[in-house]
């Protein structure tokens, strides 16, 4: 019955049926196939997978990115930005980097990071004669990294899914999510060496403050979600709540740059990001369900311990599977499918779970950059107008960096967990 319901779900992708759907029937056919009696049961599985409070914080962090999307945060982190590695070669491809990292920190979506920062970095690119293509590709790029960056969305459904500590995955995802964006930079400073990039012109010291000023507050906003987590104020799901308070109280009363009218658009935005990522989390626990209930995690898990004799071999093996995983499909479902499966082995084989989850969001991460479905490449194709065959060429130096920079934090645990051993997580 297992090889059914993986060829059920496999067809079913193949022809182009959503994933939710593709793995509520792919359950529901493993369930008629063995046991029609058990279907009854598989609502409570859906009902159940949604059941837990720190999920309540997807929607709430997506709620706190479009209000500061559309309240003006996200141009005052970019000329903020500017102002540090603007006059830079390739300055203004520095800015989408840092900006989509400093906005991952406030935002929990890799693809509205890479959307806000690049509808607004996109327009000066074009401007200062970057080639559409490298520009595309910087900011494609700098998305992947944001899953790695909290409160990424990515991050709580690890924890959530696999029982790892939030909090935890949040500390232990900054320091390499650190090393990964400075590679960036520093391959796009060469790239822009090469194409000989014009510099930015100097700014006058008046307005630099004036810019440094306007962009404290979304720096604060930063400091008050992960300062309250780490020093034990409010949990990541409190957090999400302040967050998306303290995005409204700014973007309407600060900068006044929200409006009552673009209220409904913003829900609609979140309720739709939201529900997707919902649906297909419940539907995940459904077909996870089916798979339990036919020990396929448990042959999986002694078939992968059998041929991987040592940590190095399994994670190699893992990194493989999310690869080809995140070329095909969005990073939703295996995370979902296969983490609760693959942690086990991981731990049975002497890795530590948080250095774990954070190698299995920094591989996401990567897929979410691969043609042919990467969401951030698309949703940056999508904005710069520029076709996905044209920009895959100036993104293969920085998939190539980004797989490089997975293998040092792969064999360098030290690079990911000593944050959360420096702060006081198990």
């Amino acid at each position: 019955m297992g090889i059914l319901v993986i060829l059920t779900l496999v067809a079913a992708l193949l022809l182009g049926v959503p994933v939710a759907i593709a793995l509520a029937l792919a359950a529901m056919v493993g369930l008629l196939y063995s046991s029609p009696e058990f279907l009854i049961v598989l609502p409570q599985k859906f009902l159940a997978g949604l059941d837990s409070f720190p999920l309540l914080a997807v929607p709430l962090f997506v709620l706190a990115g479009a209000l500061i999307s559309h309240g003006g945060m996200a141009r005052r982190i970019v000329d903020l930005a500017m102002q540090f590695v603007g006059r830079l070669p390739g300055g203004l491809g520095l800015v989408v980097i840092l900006s989509t990292m400093l906005f991952s920190g406030i935002s929990g979506s890799p693809s509205a990071n890479t959307a806000a920062i690049g509808s607004v970095a996109l327009p000066a690119m074009r401007q200062r004669q970057y080639p559409p293509p490298f520009a595309t590709a910087v900011f494609a790029s700098a998305g992947g990294v944001s899953t790695l960056v909290p409160p990424a969305i990515d991050l709580i459904i690890i924890g959530v899914v696999s029982g790892i500590s939030i909090g935890a995955l949040f500390a232990a995802g900054i320091t390499p999510a650190i090393v990964l964006g400075l590679a960036l930079m520093g391959l796009t400073y060469l790239r822009a060496l090469d194409l000989n990039l014009p510099l930015e012109e100097k700014a006058s010291w008046p307005r630099r403050l004036r810019v440094i000023r306007d962009g404290i507050l979304p720096l604060f906003m930063i400091v008050i979600i992960l300062g309250g987590i780490y020093g034990g104020v409010f949990t990541p799901t409190e957090a999400s709540a302040v967050a998306v308070v303290y995005g409204a109280f700014v973007s309407f009363f600060v900068y006044r740059e929200l409006k009552l009218e673009d209220i409904p658009k913003i829900l609609l935005q979140t309720a739709s990001l939201s529900g997707v990522v919902l649906f297909v989390l419940g539907t995940a626990s459904m077909f996870s369900f089916v798979l339990t209930f036919e020990r396929l995690p448990h042959l999986l898990a002694e078939g992968i311990s059998t041929h991987a004799p040592n940590w190095i071999v399994f994670i190699l093996f893992v990194h493989l599977i999310f690869l080809f995983l995140g070329m095909v499909m969005d990073a939703l479902p295996p995370i979902i499918i296969l983490m609760p499966i693959l942690l086990p082995a991981a731990i049975a084989l002497g890795m530590d779970p948080l250095h774990f989850g954070i190698l299995v969001a920094a591989n996401v991460g990567i897929g979410m950059i691969s043609p042919p479905v990467g969401i951030c490449l698309y949703v940056a194709c999508g904005i710069s107008k520029t076709p996905i065959e044209k920009v895959t060429p100036k993104l293969l130096p920085f998939l190539a960096l980004l797989l490089i920079m997975l293998l040092v934090i792969t064999f360098v645990p030290g690079v990911t967990l000593w944050l959360p051993e420096t702060l006081g997580y198990e």
